[in-house]
């Protein structure tokens, strides 16, 4: 969600400033890599990234490289 390739707390971070309207880097990146669950950015996807780095199952692929034509 950050934009730097790698999932780190940091990405639920940005997720949730973007959130609470805070000024976030890039927006648009927020945006587009930080949907987890495909449905808008919410707080599920902060939620989906802290579970992911705890080692918790969830039922979506993080961490997998996207497509830049997404």
């Amino acid at each position: 969600a950050d934009g730097d390739g790698v999932v780190t707390i940091l990405d639920a971070t940005v997720i949730q400033r973007y959130l609470a309207s805070f000024v976030v880097p890039n927006p648009a990146i927020v945006e587009e890599r930080g949907d987890i669950a495909q449905d808008g950015i919410d707080i599920l996807d902060a939620t989906l990234i802290q579970r992911y780095l705890a080692e918790f199952a969830i039922p979506y692929e993080i961490g997998k490289p996207i497509p830049n034509d997404r």
